[in-house]
């Protein structure tokens, strides 16, 4: 991990079109956290230690507008879906685990066994605060706040309405902070 990053020179397919052998050339120059694409691999199964399937939950807000008033009728802003449920392979380690362990999923974040269902160990996801993870989960038009490859699209019905731009088409007004740079909401 964190090496740096490896160039993929070859794959070797099976007839059903899975992958079963890269050929990778090494680069510790590299830096992996500009790398846009990247491979996430367990170790070969045995017997002694066969992979383990897994479901990583995840889970949204229960309401879809910040703050209800007294008008609103809650039933108009019940998210739709509020548990996501991705399936998934670990390693035959995690079988060690008790209900509560804290376990860190490559890639996913930090998640937290709560049990086994039906031979599959669940994982609940553990808020980090990132604004990313703060968003709706809930689909808004055709791409989802996780991505435009999220498992689930479920579109929300909303009761609001498009506002005009504040500051025009071309003012963006700027502001000199010690913050951190974020891009502006008026960017397309």
């Amino acid at each position: 991990m964190d090496w740096g990053n490896a160039y993929v020179r070859s794959k070797t397919l099976s007839q059903s079109g899975q992958v079963t052998a890269i050929e990778m050339e090494l680069n510790l120059d590299g830096d992996f956290k500009q790398t846009k694409k990247k491979i996430t691999w367990l170790a070969q199964p045995t017997s002694a230690y066969p992979l383990v399937d897994v479901t990583l939950l995840d889970h949204d807000y229960l309401i879809t507008k910040k703050k209800l008033e007294e008008e609103d009728d809650v039933a108009d802003f019940v998210s739709p879906v509020t548990e996501f449920r991705v399936e998934a392979l670990a390693d035959a380690n995690v079988r060690d685990l008790k209900k509560g362990d804290i376990m860190q999923f490559e890639r996913k974040g930090y998640f937290v066994f709560d049990g086994t269902v039906d031979r599959r160990m669940e994982f609940i996801r553990i808020p980090d605060g990132k604004a990313a993870s703060l968003a709706s989960k809930a689909v808004s038009g055709a791409e989802s706040v996780q991505g435009k490859n999220a498992e689930l699209a479920t579109p929300v019905t909303t009761n609001m309405y498009s506002v005009p731009r504040v500051y025009g088409a071309d003012l963006i007004p700027l502001a000199d902070t010690k913050m951190y740079n974020v891009k502006s909401i008026y960017e397309p």
